[in-house]
């Protein structure tokens, strides 16, 4: 008798997403849920297994379980979210040495000015920024920095005031922070602001456009940006199309995504208790970008070549003005500038996870 391989986790899963959502039957069900029950025997040990689970138990969103209920299991992986959070900062490297990277080539383009003003968009927690103050800090020439920092969750713009306005900085620091969804926010209100700050703007996001759910919005955004007339504009954004309308196709590129990031964080110099905790963080964006409508998901990342896009839409320019690129980073991540978006990449294999793009305003 002739046998068969089994095949790989992604295959089986392959199988199932081409029939959702229109053709999903109740053997379609089954097939998931015996998936499932292979995927749960031993995903502690197995990224692949672990990364079939929660791709599961996005899909069981909407088809709803069956037989067994992963929650289950998967509870004993959660850690409380502000030691997540703060392990996410201080010890992946794409954040980590992304908002390092990011930081130094900002404190290079203050040199040599008395004052700037910083916008950050999608401020959070202000930790980028509290790193970036330190680099500000060597900046001899500085006299003044004010900070704008624009985040939508109040409670998360109040910690970060607290912790700014608490520091010690050699120079005059005025924090403005303004809570708002950035695509909502009236850009009018800063050009008083611009003006009274003699030296140059420079903005940065981390990790903060792709949320906006609507392309038109977008573009609108960095038109307003465009329109303060910045030094410099920083965007840092996953290098993944989770905006493909077509499901099979967004499923196949979260998958090749994630599959990276996890071979990433099982070369972490950290406990199985971090490293599978931190899966299941990014187990909610694997929900949102599988399980979640369209019309309402918020995890909408686009290739980076589609930000340089609207970058030079709105009259920017890429420059390549980056300073410090990491030699060696370790977990088998390799940073490189390219050419044909003229950013940095940060790639895992042929994966390209993270890219950091510079913009100045292009002249009239």
């Amino acid at each position: 008798m002739q046998s068969f391989p089994l095949p790989s986790v992604f295959e089986a899963l392959h199988l199932v997403m081409r029939n959702f959502p229109d053709q999903f039957t109740e053997e379609s069900k089954l097939e998931v849920e015996a998936l499932l029950e292979h995927c749960l025997h031993g995903l502690e040990k197995s990224s692949e297994k672990f990364l079939g689970t929660l791709f599961i138990k996005a899909i069981r969103k909407h088809i709803g379980p069956s037989v067994s209920d992963e929650n289950i299991y998967l509870r004993a992986f959660e850690v409380p979210q502000i030691e997540l959070f703060n392990f996410l900062i201080k010890e992946f490297p794409f954040v980590r040495e992304a908002q390092s990277l990011v930081n130094r080539s900002i404190a290079q383009l203050a040199r040599g000015h008395k004052e700037v003003l910083v916008l950050d968009i999608g401020i959070g927690l202000g930790v980028q920024m509290q790193h970036l103050l330190k680099e500000l800090a060597a900046v001899d020439s500085l006299q003044r920095v004010v900070l704008v920092g624009i985040e939508p969750f109040k409670d998360a713009l109040d910690e970060c005031a607290r912790q700014l306005e608490n520091g010690s900085y050699p120079f005059l620091f005025e924090f403005h922070p303004l809570c708002a969804f950035v695509e909502q926010f009236d850009f009018e209100l800063l050009k008083p602001l611009r003006e009274a700050v003699s030296g140059p703007l420079i903005v940065n996001e981390s990790l903060a456009l792709h949320h906006i759910k609507f392309l038109a919005d977008r573009h609108k955004v960095i038109q307003k940006v465009r329109a303060l007339d910045p030094l410099a504009f920083f965007l840092t954004e996953p290098n993944v199309d989770h905006y493909e309308p077509d499901f099979v196709r967004r499923f196949q590129n979260c998958y090749n995504h994630f599959f990276h990031i996890f071979q990433v964080i099982d070369q972490l110099p950290a406990g199985s208790r971090e490293k599978n905790g931190l899966k299941l963080f990014f187990g909610r964006e694997i929900e949102d970008i599988i399980g979640g409508k369209d019309f309402d998901r918020s995890e909408k990342h686009e290739p980076a070549f589609r930000w340089v896009e609207k970058l030079k839409v709105a009259g920017f320019s890429m420059v390549n003005r980056y300073v410090g690129l990491p030699d060696e980073l370790g977990c088998g991540i390799d940073v490189r500038y390219n050419p044909l978006v003229e950013g940095i990449d940060f790639k895992v294999g042929n994966e390209t996870v993270v890219s950091i793009l510079q913009a100045a305003c292009a002249q009239e």
